[in-house]
C-alpha cells in the first residue's frame, strides 16, 4: 500500500524529527509495522500503529496518508476526509492524497441518504479534489473519470460529459468511461433520474454481495422512479432468471422490450439478446411455442447468434419438427463457421458445439428412421439418471429404448460401457458385439477386447481403470499425473499392452523424453500384443523421434499395408519418407491421408519438415 520505498520514509522521517534518533528508530520500527498489517487486512490494528507513528511525529505525511487509506478500507469515510486532509496540509501537491481525499468525499456523499444538504457538500469536496489533482496531473484518466462521477451526482450532467469526453481523448480504450459517458448522456437527456440511477447502482451493489431481494427491490425503486429505465428492467430480469422465477423475467422482458427504441436499433446484439433471454424463459416454463417465437426474433435481428440457433434447434427437436430442427442446428453451424471465417471469437464453447453437432444428428437420425422419439426420449432420461448416480434406472431405460427401436447405436453402446464398469463382462461382451453388427467402433471393439481378458484374468480390473485415467489425464494436459498413473497401471497388470504402448507414446510424442524407455515400453506392448496395428505405429514414431529414420519407415510401411485407411499412419509414413530421401512415396502417402481426413492439409501448410518438397507442384496442389 506504501507509496514510498523504505529509504524515503527513513528520510522522511529524519527530516521531520531531526536529531531525535530514538524517536526516529521507533517512528520508523511503527511505519514498517503498520504498512505490514495494513497489507494483510489487519485494518484495526494498523489504525492504530499509525496513530502511534503520528503522535511520535506529527508531521509525518506518510503516516496520515496510510492512515486515511484505513480508515477509508473500514468504510469510516468521514476519518478518511480528515486524514487526507492533514496530508495535503503537509503535502499540498500530492496526487495521490489528492484523488483519495475525493474518493473518501465521494463515499461520504454516497453514505449519508438523509442531509442532503451535507450530501451535496460532499460531492462538491470531491469535485474540488479532483480539480486540484488535475491541475497538478492534468493527463490523469482515473482522476477525470471520478470528476465526472462526481459532477454527475450533482446533477451537472454537461461537466460530467466533459471529463468523459476528455478521459476518451487520453484513453479511447477505456471501456468504464465509454459506460459513464453513456449514462451521463442517458441523464441529461433525461431518460432516467439521478435518484433512479443511485438505486439501480445500489441494486447492482447489492447483487455482488449476493443480498439478491435488497437487489430486486432497489431495481423496482429505479423502475418505480424512472418507468423507461431499460437496464433496470434487464437487470431485474435476468435475475429472475437465475432465481428461476421464470413467469416474472418473461414478464420483465416483455417490459423492456416493449421500451426499445429506434435509436437503440442500432445496436441488433444487444436487442437480440433479450429476446434469446426471453426465449430462455419460455423454455423454463415449457412454453415451447413461444421460446421459438423468440428465438427466431433474436435471429431475425442478429443472424450470426449461434446459440439462438441451436436453442431453437432443439426445442423443434423435442416439438418433433425434425425438418426445422435440421435447418436451425445447419444455421447455427454456418453462423459459427462465418464468425470463424471472419476472425472472431468462437460465440460457443466446443460442449455447445457437441451439443448442436448432437442435435442435428439426432433429428437427422430419427427422420430416418433409425430409432424413434420415444426411443430417444427414453435414452435421455437415462442419462439424467446415469449423471445423477442412478445406474440400475438408467440401465432399464437403455434396455426399453433398444426394444423400442433395436438399431438405436447409442443406447446399445451407453449399455456396453455401463455393463463393463460394473464389471458386467459377459453383458458387456454381448452388448458390444450388438454393436459391431449395427456400426463397428473401434472403441468398442478394444472394449470387448478388454471385457474378454478381465474375465479371463489377464490383469485386475483397477490396472484398466488407472490407464483409462492416465490417458484422461494425458489428454488433459496433466503429463507429470498421467506418467504416474500409467506406470502403477503397468506395475499392476504386467501383461497389459495399452498402458506400455501408452506411456510409450506419451514419452516420445508429448514429452520427448525417455526415448529408450519409451522404446523399450513399446517393443513389451508389441511382445503382448504383435497384431496391434496401433502399437507398431508407435513405435515406429518413437524410431523416428530417435533419428533411425530407416526403421522407421519400415515400421510404418508395415503398419500401412495392414491398415490402408489410417490417416494417421499414412501421415507418418510420408514424414519417414520425406527423412529418408523418397519424395514420391511421401506424396503419395499425403494424397491418400489428405483423401480421408482433410484437416492434415493445415499440418502441411505449419511444419517445416515438409519444406524440401513445400515449393513443388505436386505438394502446392495438395494444400491448395
Amino acid at each position: 500500500m506504501s507509496r514510498y520505498q523504505s529509504l524515503i520514509w527513513i528520510c522522511v522521517l529524519l527530516v521531520a524529527i531531526g536529531s531525535q534518533a530514538d524517536a526516529s528508530e521507533q517512528a520508523m520500527s511503527l511505519f514498517a509495522q503498520g504498512v505490514e498489517e495494513l497489507n494483510a487486512g489487519q485494518l484495526d490494528t494498523a489504525l492504530e500503529t499509525f496513530k502511534q507513528v503520528a503522535t511520535i511525529v506529527p508531521d509525518f505525511a506518510d503516516a496520515h496518508y496510510h492512515l486515511g487509506l484505513a480508515y477509508y478500507q473500514k468504510s469510516e469515510f468521514r476519518k478518511a476526509i480528515e486524514a487526507f486532509t492533514r496530508t495535503l496540509e503537509l503535502l499540498p501537491r500530492d496526487i495521490d492524497a489528492h484523488i483519495k481525499l475525493g474518493l473518501a468525499s465521494h463515499k461520504a456523499g454516497d453514505a449519508d441518504t438523509t442531509d442532503s444538504v451535507a450530501r451535496r457538500a460532499f460531492y462538491e469536496q470531491a469535485v474540488e479534489a479532483y480539480r486540484t489533482a488535475l491541475e497538478i496531473r492534468p493527463h490523469n484518466v482515473d482522476a477525470l473519470n471520478n470528476l465526472g462521477l462526481a459532477y454527475q451526482e450533482l446533477g451537472q450532467f454537461d461537466d460530467a460529459i466533459t471529463a468523459y469526453e476528455e478521459g476518451l481523448t487520453l484513453n479511447p480504450d477505456q471501456p468504464q468511461l465509454h459506460t459513464n459517458l453513456t449514462t451521463a448522456r442517458d441523464l441529461q437527456a433525461g431518460i432516467y433520474s439521478l435518484a433512479s440511477y443511485r438505486h439501480y447502482q445500489e441494486g447492482v451493489r447489492a447483487k455482488r454481495a449476493g443480498r439478491t431481494e435488497a437487489a430486486v427491490a432497489a431495481w423496482k425503486q429505479a423502475i418505480a422512479e424512472s418507468p423507461k429505465y431499460l437496464q433496470a428492467h434487464l437487470q431485474l430480469a435476468d435475475l429472475y432468471f437465475n432465481r428461476n422465477e421464470y413467469q416474472s423475467a418473461i414478464q420483465t422482458y416483455l417490459s423492456a422490450i416493449s421500451l426499445v427504441s429506434e435509436s437503440e436499433l442500432s445496436q441488433p446484439a444487444v436487442i437480440a439478446n433479450i429476446f434469446y433471454n426471453l426465449g430462455n424463459s419460455y423454455l423454463r416454463t415449457q412454453q415451447l411455442e413461444s421460446a421459438i417465437s423468440a428465438y427466431q426474433q433474436a435471429v431475425d435481428i442478429n443472424p450470426e447468434m449461434v446459440s439462438a440457433w441451436a436453442n431453437m434447434g432443439s426445442v423443434l427437436l423435442e416439438m418433433e419438427r425434425f425438418n426445422s430442427a435440421i435447418t436451425a442446428c445447419q444455421s447455427a453451424l454456418k453462423a459459427h463457421n462465418t464468425a470463424r471465417s471472419l476472425g472472431k471469437a468462437s460465440p460457443v464453447s466446443p460442449s455447445e458445439l457437441n451439443i448442436i453437432g448432437f442435435t442435428l444428428k439426432t433429428a437427422k437420425d430419427i427422420k430416418a428412421g433409425k430409432y424413434t422419439m420415444q426411443a430417444y426420449r427414453l435414452w435421455r432420461q437415462g442419462m439424467s439418471a446415469g449423471n445423477r448416480g442412478d445406474t440400475p434406472t438408467a440401465l432399464k431405460l437403455w434396455e426399453q429404448a433398444i426394444t423400442l427401436s433395436p438399431r438405436y447405436i447409442t443406447a446399445h453402446e451407453n449399455l456396453v460401457w455401463t455393463y463393463f464398469n460394473l464389471k458386467r463382462f459377459d453383458d458387456a461382451i454381448r452388448a458390444g458385439k450388438t454393436v459391431q453388427t449395427l456400426h463397428p467402433n473401434p472403441q468398442i471393439d478394444q472394449l470387448i477386447t478388454f471385457a474378454g481378458e478381465l474375465k479371463a484374468g489377464k490383469y485386475p480390473f483397477k490396472t484398466y481403470q488407472l490407464w483409462d485415467q492416465g490417458r484422461r489425464f494425458s489428454a488433459a494436459g496433466n503429463l507429470e499425473q498421467a506418467v504416474t498413473l500409467l506406470s502403477e497401471a503397468i506395475a499392476t497388470g504386467p501383461k497389459f499392452a495399452p498402458a506400455y504402448n501408452t506411456l510409450a507414446w506419451l514419452y516420445a510424442d508429448k514429452l520427448g523424453t525417455n526415448l529408450a524407455e519409451a522404446e523399450r515400453l513399446a517393443r513389451r506392448a508389441h511382445e503382448l500384443e504383435p497384431d496391434a496395428t496401433h502399437i507398431h505405429d508407435t513405435l515406429g514414431w518413437i524410431l523416428y523421434k530417435q533419428g533411425r529414420y530407416t526403421e522407421a519407415l519400415d515400421a510404418f510401411e508395415q503398419v500401412i499395408a495392414r491398415a490402408q485407411n489410417n490417416p494417421e499412419y499414412l501421415y507418418h509414413g510420408s514424414l519417414a519418407a520425406i527423412k529418408n530421401g523418397q519424395s514420391a512415396r511421401a506424396l503419395e502417402y499425403l494424397t491418400q491421408a489428405i483423401a480421408l481426413d482433410k484437416r492434415i492439409v493445415q499440418r502441411l501448410q505449419t511444419q517445416n519438415e515438409f519444406d524440401a518438397i513445400r515449393f513443388t507442384p505436386a505438394f502446392r496442389a495438395l494444400v491448395q
